[in-house]
């Protein structure tokens, strides 16, 4: 995982150790740091995250708060404003397989203008190694790399009907947005119009419903995936990338209206039109259960081999 020195310390009010310091913080409490690299300005982080914590690792808000708890240094009120919505065209969204689909958020936004993303978006994507493609999808992105929800957006003027998640047909094609034309199977699932497959959901974006210059008005799109079947598909498409790896280590459902609110707050930041919101649409299809764990000072003094005391977990 490559993570921005600069973008962690957006996170904080005070100066953060170097970033030398940083690396071997991590590198001593929770991640191996596998190397640092000065980047114009900025300085890289390269982390190998591995499964047990990537759930929530795998974003610069994970390490921010990996970083807080390590030097004791309090996260920024980052402040999310709520968006306004206003009168679109409806969104139908449908749930066909739910073992597959555990949430989705669907979100239609009209008045888009599509350019180029601002400096600093531009030079947040550049130092992790990630390229600018144009505002809105460099929006998608980076809410992804910061928070660790995948997000993906659909030209809503090319879509037939509504957007269902279902199971692929056996030998269905897609052809996806780096123009590869790929064959799927009924182990795989897509994001579907009445027309077919518009994406190979939690994977890859298709050609069909691509967001360009000339895109008007989008549909967002955020949800949660059951993460063996979208490792199984990504394996054996051989299409590993950003959203495939988020989504097999089984983020929460919860980042689900977080990718939501947090992209469309940018969308909203950078947008040179006045953009008209719609309501979400959420479907979820998993009964979501809160899970307590108890566990004492004594018993964690005992398995890590020094005593701690009830104030210094609590604090932790």
């Amino acid at each position: 995982m490559l993570i921005s020195y600069n973008w962690l310390q957006s996170y904080f009010e005070k100066t953060l150790p170097s970033p030398d310091r940083v690396g071997e913080l991590f590198n001593k409490h929770s991640v191996e740091l596998e190397s640092i690299e000065k980047v114009g300005e900025d300085y890289v982080l390269d982390l190998g995250v591995l499964p047990d914590r990537a759930h929530y690792m795998l974003s610069h808000v994970g390490c921010a708060r990996e970083l807080s708890a390590i030097i004791n240094e309090p996260l920024k009120d980052l402040g999310l404003v709520p968006i306004e919505t206003g009168d679109t065209n409806d969104l139908s969204v449908k749930i066909e397989n739910e073992d597959f689909c555990r949430r989705y958020i669907g979100r239609r936004v009209e008045n888009i203008t599509v350019g180029d993303s601002p400096d600093w978006t531009k030079n947040f994507l550049g130092a992790i190694g990630e390229r600018s493609i144009n505002s809105v999808v460099d929006a998608t992105n980076l809410v992804m790399l910061d928070r660790g929800q995948p997000l993906h957006a659909f030209d809503a003027d090319k879509i037939v009907g509504g957007i269902v998640v279902r199971a692929a047909k056996e030998g269905e094609i897609i052809t996806l947005l780096d123009d590869v034309e790929i064959t799927l199977s009924v182990d795989d699932s897509v994001i579907s119009d009445d027309n077919g497959a518009l994406a190979i959901a939690g994977v890859k974006g298709g050609k069909r419903a691509e967001v360009t210059r000339e895109t008007k008005n989008i549909i967002l799109e955020s949800a949660n995936f059951e993460p063996v079947a979208v490792r199984k598909t990504s394996r054996r498409l051989k299409l590993i990338n950003n959203s495939s790896k988020r989504f097999e280590n089984e983020i929460t459902p919860d980042m689900a209206e977080v990718g939501m609110d947090w992209v469309s707050l940018l969308l909203r930041e950078i947008s040179t039109s006045k953009l008209v919101f719609g309501p979400l649409v959420s479907k979820s299809t998993q009964h979501k259960t809160e899970y307590s764990v108890n566990v004492t000072a004594k018993e964690i003094s005992r398995v890590i081999g020094i005593e701690i005391s009830e104030d210094m977990v609590v604090d932790t």
